[in-house]
């Protein structure tokens, strides 16, 4: 019996304050068990009424003191336990110095209904934790919420910058069939569609970029690189960019630029040339662009450059500047599109510096210019693997080669075939992989010299025709140079072309002059890439 009245106890500590009754014949509250921990008690006997009023003004949290008063009467509680069995009333109780939750669980002792039983726990831990609970669905809502607008005004956005080059397009067609006797004015046009073309794919490469940088998806592909040769090309690029628009380029170098570094130089000339692009664009004829470089700290196996960005153009205002490296952001939302750009530009510098171990600082004011701060940490190259520049190249002349198109949608047959024509290319046309293989293996070795390759085709797409070109008897199947031309543009679309065996991977819609130089390397340069 005493090791059941512990086993009672010792639960009863641990679940509630404290059990007690009230008889409804004498108004009298008998307290039956304790927990001697807990503050606040009953009494073991006295009347019901007068300890309410004394320890409720006393004990009770004032926001629910009138609550409790009117709840905790005696023909209230009767009242209530006429619509259901047992009820609860919650509250807030004073107990050393603090206010803790607190939840009364009242019902009849039996059928007689002369009896209420009274049992009280302490519910402020689990209060807390539901609200915590609470808190964190509320948290997660507001940020689907927040998720679904960015989404809309994204779609929204893109919708605006797609539609509007294509609107010049379809415009200029129009008017450039329509004015046919008027070459100066069809000419003009011409101009105008490629521009707004160019911006076009500028717009689809950038919303690219920034997709596979924000979802971790790019690969970094470092190099070793001649550091003096990669600040040559920027600063050769921006000072005639400047000098077009009559504004002052001028370039700091501060230390040694002469070592060659590990980077990926394809995205840091990226990051750099954005925001090197927004200072010549934003600044007024006449005015100027500092471009500084400075070698920060050199150490062991990493020095870390300190690039400074600096004009005086139309700057910007203080409340713009916490989202100037949010996605679309323009802090005169009329300069959009094909005079403003997307907006995605410092969006995408400020991930790839992120992802290269940097930062970016902004400072501006608005009428007196801006000035970018960039710092980056690039390895130490430990080998002299110098990366061979590849020649440019104004003209083409293909005379004598012959090249196997395998391409499935007739439009793109019709305009890549004529742009190869231009150059003096013989061109042979296969509709789909599996022709393609067929076509190549029915000639002699040599016959062709470069075969252009489409991913996604019928019957068999690109990458399974350019391995069973690679696997076959032919004698020049391992070496004809085969050029992936394709929509497919992702790293891992990049990474199946050359394990496929494919030698270049171009990216549709094509950059002709690119084009142009990839197969001039493949077909009468130095053979394969």
């Amino acid at each position: 019996m005493e090791k059941q009245r512990a086993i009672l106890e010792s639960v009863i500590k641990e679940e509630i304050d404290f059990i007690s009754y009230v008889d409804l014949e004498d108004g009298m509250v008998h307290t039956i068990v304790t927990n001697e921990d807990a503050d606040v008690m009953p009494p073991i006997d006295g009347d019901y009424q007068k300890v309410n009023d004394v320890t409720i003004p006393k004990y009770v949290h004032p926001e629910d003191r009138e609550m409790c008063e009117r709840e905790f009467r005696l023909e209230r509680l009767q009242e209530n336990l006429q619509k259901k069995e047992r009820f609860v009333i919650n509250y807030r109780l004073l107990c050393g110095g603090e206010y803790r939750r607190k939840s009364m669980n009242i019902h009849y002792y039996d059928k007689t209904k002369m009896t209420l039983v009274f049992v009280r726990r302490d519910v402020t831990d689990n209060y807390e934790e539901e609200q915590n609970r609470q808190r964190e669905i509320y948290d997660a809502m507001l940020a689907a919420k927040r998720a679904d607008r960015s989404k809309s005004e994204f779609l929204e956005r893109m919708s605006h910058e797609i539609r509007t080059p294509l609107n010049s397009i379809i415009g200029l067609s129009y008017l450039s069939r329509a004015n046919l006797g008027d070459e100066k004015k069809v000419l003009e046009n011409f101009d105008k569609i490629e521009m707004s073309a160019q911006f076009l794919r500028s717009c689809m490469d950038d919303i690219l970029n920034l997709s596979l940088l924000e979802s971790g998806r790019v690969a970094f592909h470092e190099e070793s690189t001649d550091f003096e040769a990669f600040l040559t090309h920027i600063e050769k690029e921006f000072s005639d960019k400047a000098q077009e628009k009559k504004i002052s380029f001028s370039v700091q170098r501060r230390g040694s630029f002469a070592d060659q570094y590990l980077f990926d130089r394809e995205k840091l000339n990226e990051a750099l040339s954005a925001i090197l692009e927004n200072a010549v664009k934003y600044t007024q004829p006449e005015g100027s662009v500092f471009f500084i470089i400075e070698l920060f700290t050199r150490g062991e196996q990493e020095t870390i450059f300190r690039f400074e960005i600096r004009d005086n153009g139309i700057g910007m205002e203080q409340n713009f500047l916490p989202h100037i490296f949010d996605a679309f952001a323009q802090e005169d939302d009329r300069n959009t599109t094909l005079s403003g750009g997307t907006g995605l530009g410092l969006t995408i510098s400020k991930n790839i510096i992120d992802f290269m171990g940097g930062k970016i600082d902004v400072y501006s004011e608005k009428g007196k210019g801006s000035a970018f701060v960039v710092t980056v940490p690039l390895k130490t190259a430990k080998e002299d693997r110098r990366r061979t520049e590849r020649t440019t190249y104004q003209e083409y002349d293909f005379s004598g080669k012959r090249a196997l198109l395998v391409e499935d949608n007739e439009i793109n047959i019709e305009i890549t075939r004529n742009i190869l024509i231009h150059k003096n290319f013989m061109v042979d046309i296969a509709e789909n992989g599996k022709a393609g293989v067929e076509q190549f293996l029915k000639h002699e070795p040599g016959y062709y010299d470069v075969i252009l390759m489409d991913i996604r085709m019928p019957v068999m797409d690109g990458l399974a025709a350019t391995r069973c070109i690679r696997e076959s008897d032919h004698s020049d199947s391992k070496t004809v140079p085969i050029v992936a031309m394709t929509a497919n543009v992702f790293e891992e679309d990049v990474k199946k072309s050359f394990d496929a065996g494919m030698n270049a991977h171009l990216s549709k819609p094509v950059d002709i002059k690119q084009m142009y130089a990839v197969l001039d390397e493949l077909v009468t340069g130095d053979g394969l890439l």
